[in-house]
């Protein structure tokens, strides 16, 4: 069985039959476990920023002139098994399926998997700056998919990393630089590039609640792969432990 043709939106809708379930399947005889990251997303956005959104939240998407059409945020999937798996072309070309979920949850993550080993040496490292939300690509670019990979056959990266990769919808940056007094949330307007936000605030409101941690946190030698749409979503690294910023993570861009 191909990716796309069962990891894709009709996969995911039965998930999100019970979106605060965990489901089991299986792909190409490995198993999987899966799970919505933060259900209810709107829900969570609307307690946290209650003082900055007034009313319905697509009225203020519109009004500040960012879209947002999530309901949850997010999808983890975790085989039980260490799984190749094929998420692109030689094109560099993102299968459809995981297009089709990133569209509807905003960000993807697979656990104990690993990129066949054609693709595995693709992209570049990089070390993203401690909450810097931001975007990877300019609209104007042709690769709009980011993709991290941590390698599980790399002398380095086998081993769990000390940060963490955080995803957000592109429209929780205005939120938070809004609540910190960095712009006006009635009349600034757009998407910034990049926003420092949650410096000063406590990441156990934040974590899994508002952003999304990728922690990269699994045992030693187990693979692990996050991605997003950056016209939809801004990502940022977390140091858990700030004199510790961890290994650069493998990122490659993808149409």
């Amino acid at each position: 069985m191909h990716l796309d043709t069962h990891f894709n939106s009709n996969w995911l809708n039965s998930l999100l039959k019970n979106p605060e379930a965990t489901i089991t399947g299986t792909f190409n005889s490995h198993a999987y476990t899966a799970k919505i990251a933060i259900p209810e997303y709107q829900a969570h956005l609307l307690t946290h920023y209650k003082d900055i959104i007034k009313g319905d939240l697509k009225a203020f998407s519109d009004k500040v002139g960012i879209p947002f059409n999530f309901l949850h945020f997010g999808v983890i999937i975790k085989f039980d098994e260490p799984t190749e798996l094929e998420l692109h072309d030689h094109d560099m070309v993102l299968n459809e399926g995981l297009k089709q979920l990133i569209a509807l949850v905003g960000a993807v993550i697979i656990k104990n998997c690993y990129m066949t080993s054609k693709h595995r040496s693709q992209g570049h490292r990089n070390r993203f700056p401690h909450l810097n939300f931001h975007i990877d690509r300019s609209a104007n670019q042709p690769t709009q998919y980011s993709m991290y990979t941590r390698d599980p056959f790399d002398e380095e990266q086998k081993f769990p990393r000390t940060s963490s990769t955080l995803f957000a919808p592109c429209i929780l940056g205005h939120l938070q630089a809004a609540k910190e007094h960095q712009l006006d949330p009635d009349t600034d307007k757009g998407l910034k590039g990049t926003y420092t936000i949650f410096t000063q605030e406590d990441m156990s409101t934040v974590l899994n609640n508002v952003a999304l941690e990728h922690a990269w946190n699994e045992p030693q030698g187990v693979g692990e792969i996050s991605m997003l749409d950056n016209r939809t979503a801004l990502h940022a690294s977390y140091y858990r432990e700030l004199y510790n910023k961890g290994y650069k993570i493998g990122v490659r861009y993808l149409a």
